[in-house]
């Protein structure tokens, strides 16, 4: 895959959640094969309109390297979902919403709303900027995690 970065892959053919993870696998050590798989049904909130998909592939990342590996340590569970709720609360802070729907002004899983933001190509520039936007919360938060 051409090494792109952030809204230049969601340029370039990627969903929103891959745009994301993609980004980031040198930071986590996930490999960009990986993570165009496993972030590929999670662009446009799911195919729902729902959560971000630039919030679920930041939260994905933020899972493959806080997560917990052991399914009985519920300290170590409980901590890595600080993180994702500390995350969830920074975009939120900053962009307004967690929900795609809400964000663009329109629902990209029904016909109307894929009518509505072809016709409306600016929407996109929000896409892109949370894109970026997500990609420099998590890097922010990685970095702060390895300062403790």
């Amino acid at each position: 895959m051409e090494k792109l970065y952030g809204r230049d892959l969601m340029i370039d053919g990627c969903n929103c959640a891959q745009a994301v993870l993609v980004s980031l696998c040198h930071d986590i050590g996930l490999s960009e094969d990986m993570a165009m798989k496993l972030s590929c049904p999670l662009g446009g909130g799911c195919r729902a309109g729902e959560i971000c998909g630039t919030v679920t592939g930041a939260l994905l990342a933020l899972g493959f390297v806080t997560g917990n590996t052991d399914r009985h340590d519920k300290d170590a569970r409980e901590e890595a979902y600080k993180k994702y709720i500390e995350f969830d609360r920074r975009f939120k802070e900053k962009y307004g919403s967690l929900v795609c729907r809400e964000i663009l002004g329109c629902d990209t899983s029904t016909p109307e709303g894929k009518e509505h933001m072809k016709n409306h190509p600016e929407l996109k520039l929000r896409c892109h900027e949370r894109v970026d936007g997500a990609i420099a919360l998590v890097k922010e938060m990685l970095a702060e995690e390895k300062s403790k």
